[in-house]
């Protein structure tokens, strides 16, 4: 006959590594002229009651990167599997900042500069969360700098 406490702790045990990997669901690079790796989150959150943002969180220091964020854009009535491009998301930018004072954008604004491609998978409401949403897919975003003269290019790339 199994004890109930040895049994609890197994189940808590089996649970670890299932919550661990969830925790670890996105992963992504910098290329171009700036390079690095980094893990993140992405997490969809509602501004002003109405709007949905999807926003990748970086969760890793880049070296010589003082500043980045992979992306954040509006995905109102966008939560169903699909891909989809600046011309398709609302208000958004991805950003690069480097040592140097250089700065890389793709945005989108009154205007669109660089690109962004956003591939959704999947995307689930958990039930009894409301306003949270899991998401699985992939991310490029191509950076231009924001600075006149300049050229090159960043490309953010993630998946989750």
């Amino acid at each position: 006959m199994r004890h109930p406490l040895g049994v609890l702790l197994a189940s808590i045990l089996l649970a670890v590594p299932a919550a661990s990997a969830a925790a670890r669901r996105c992963a992504g690079t910098l290329s171009g002229d700036v390079t690095g790796r980094f893990e993140c989150e992405v997490r969809i959150t509602t501004t002003d009651g109405e709007r949905l943002v999807l926003e990748i969180v970086p969760r890793t220091i880049i070296d010589l990167v003082p500043s980045y964020v992979p992306g954040a854009f509006d995905v109102t009535g966008l939560l169903k599997p699909g891909t989809y491009g600046l011309d398709e998301l609302g208000v958004g930018k991805a950003s690069v900042a480097v040592e140097g004072g250089a700065l890389y954008t793709a945005a989108k604004t009154s205007s669109q500069r660089g690109e962004v491609r956003l591939e959704l998978t999947a995307v689930e409401s958990p039930k009894g969360k409301s306003g949270s949403w899991t998401v699985h897919g992939k991310y490029r975003a191509r950076l231009v700098p924001a600075g006149g003269g300049k050229s090159g290019e960043v490309v953010v790339e993630a998946s989750f």
